[in-house]
């Protein structure tokens, strides 16, 4: 619904095909083909956070290893700027978090990295690396019109969606290169859902 509300009033809304993932406590994804929802031959379809990244990667929630939330949701980065910080003990991410590994969120990596630091930066690069991963295997899939990130990694703004694009590019084909996929950012927030259930009532009626 949060896809579909994108493409009738937000980020997508001059695109028939988008796909959409959120990058939340889990990865979300909704996929929206010729202006309708497309959910798979049964319930659970579009399940986009649990495509496999990394064999035998980081436990994912859902039981397998190397899933792409397992890597690019918000709990994954949060997990892995832990990681990183007990590593380094990064000076500019201890004070950050006054020394508490547990006050590190979803948003210590990017700010560290936008102050200097290091570790801040190679949390980034690494996050935005199997993000890209991820994304690209969504376009060589579908190769939508747009495909849009929301949630609230979503929030870093360009410093996530430049490098993004650029790991991307290097990643995707189509068949006719004129025809490129935009990576965009949700605008809607949690509208979006609201907005695309509305519509889907209003195409039943």
């Amino acid at each position: 619904c949060a896809a579909l509300g994108e493409v009738k009033a937000g980020a997508a809304k001059d695109c028939e095909n988008c796909v959409m993932i959120t990058l939340g406590t889990g990865v979300g994804g909704g996929v929206v083909m010729n202006g309708k929802i497309f959910e798979g031959g049964h319930a659970g379809g579009a399940e986009l956070g649990h495509m496999v990244i990394e064999y035998g990667g980081r436990a994912c929630s859902c039981g397998r290893k190397g899933c792409f939330e397992a890597y690019s949701s918000a709990t994954a980065l949060v997990a892995l700027t832990r990681e990183k910080f007990a590593e380094t003990r990064s000076p500019i991410m201890a004070e950050m978090c006054e020394g508490d590994i547990n006050k590190i969120g979803g948003k210590t990596a990017f700010a560290a990295m936008r102050k200097g630091d290091a570790t801040g930066a190679a949390v980034v690069d690494y996050y935005i690396k199997h993000l890209a991963c991820g994304v690209a295997n969504l376009v060589n899939i579908f190769q939508p019109d747009v495909l849009l990130i929301g949630g609230g990694v979503c929030n870093e703004g360009d410093p996530l969606l430049l490098p993004l694009k650029a790991e991307v590019a290097k990643e995707v084909y189509s068949a006719d290169d004129k025809l490129k996929t935009d990576i965009r950012i949700a605008t809607l927030g949690n509208d979006a859902g609201i907005i695309g259930a509305a519509a889907l009532v209003n195409s039943a009626k």
